[in-house]
């Protein structure tokens, strides 16, 4: 059991499955104090009784990101229970794979209503609560941590997924801002950058889209970046990126534009099904 993680309080959105869950119960595990929130009670219920088992204390409560008033229930909700919030992990979001030009209104509003507000609204419940904490301990997050699971999406816009890549780069964007904005509040703020994980994103991602595709880059499971997301938690830091070299791979892409132009043409049009 991790002593740094031990005792936390850790909101997680989005914990009804894929890394959300596997986060919540590899949290369970070492001890920490969770709340976590979906739209799926069932399926969220589900995750709570693994939690449960693998001895951590939990509340699930019903969550939607793209109301404020949700995020702002749940957040406190861990305030109340608990005393205080150490780690709001924004999780939960989706997938939309579509051209640019085939995709509608509704489906560019819906998904930055849940990948952006949702992650907006998080980010500001989450200050709300640790500003008015008492800092603990020696570490930069001293009043808490702020986490943001975003995309390796977030650094290259890939075809076929150029609003979810949109969606993606605007949740960096805010964990940059807010990064620098909380330095010297002992409030600390990460982004996480998966590329292709075994969940059911590429499910959900077809329910709402013309385009199959199973992603890029090396499948990982949701327990593999859920362990790097744990010590994340435990010695924070401003980027993970859970798939080795992913980073660096994506920094080349920023030099050699067109290069990477005809590689992720290549590795996108051999993931379509």
């Amino acid at each position: 059991m991790s002593t740094r993680v031990a005792g936390k309080t850790i909101v997680i959105t989005g914990a009804s499955s894929g890394i959300g869950a596997a986060t919540a119960v590899a949290l369970a595990r070492q001890g920490a104090r969770l709340v976590i929130g979906a739209r799926r009670m069932d399926k969220l219920e589900e995750v709570a009784a693994r939690c449960r088992a693998a001895g951590g204390e939990v509340v699930a409560l019903a969550c939607d990101v793209a109301c404020r008033e949700s995020v702002e229930a749940l957040v406190g909700r861990a305030a109340e229970t608990f005393g205080r919030v150490d780690v709001v992990l924004a999780n939960a979001g989706y997938g939309l794979v579509a051209k640019i030009h085939e995709t509608t209104d509704e489906q560019f509003d819906a998904i930055v209503a849940t990948n952006v507000k949702g992650t907006f609204y998080a980010m500001q419940a989450a200050a709300a609560v640790m500003l008015r904490q008492t800092p603990v301990g020696q570490g930069r997050d001293r009043r808490g941590h702020v986490i943001a699971v975003s995309s390796g999406a977030g650094r290259r816009g890939l075809p076929l997924y150029g609003v979810y890549s949109m969606t993606k780069a605007a949740q960096l964007s805010l964990v940059e801002a807010m990064r620098v904005e909380m330095k010297e509040k002992g409030i600390y703020v990460s982004s996480v950058h998966p590329l292709t994980t075994a969940t059911e994103f590429f499910d959900v991602a077809s329910e709402k889209s013309r385009v199959k595709t199973s992603g890029a880059g090396k499948v990982q499971t949701a327990a593999q970046v859920a362990a790097k997301i744990v010590k994340l938690i435990e010695r924070p830091k401003p980027e993970l990126w859970p798939a080795p070299f992913s980073r660096l791979a994506l920094s080349l892409a920023v030099f050699f534009p067109r290069l990477a132009d005809k590689g992720v043409a290549k590795t996108m049009g051999s993931r379509k099904r």
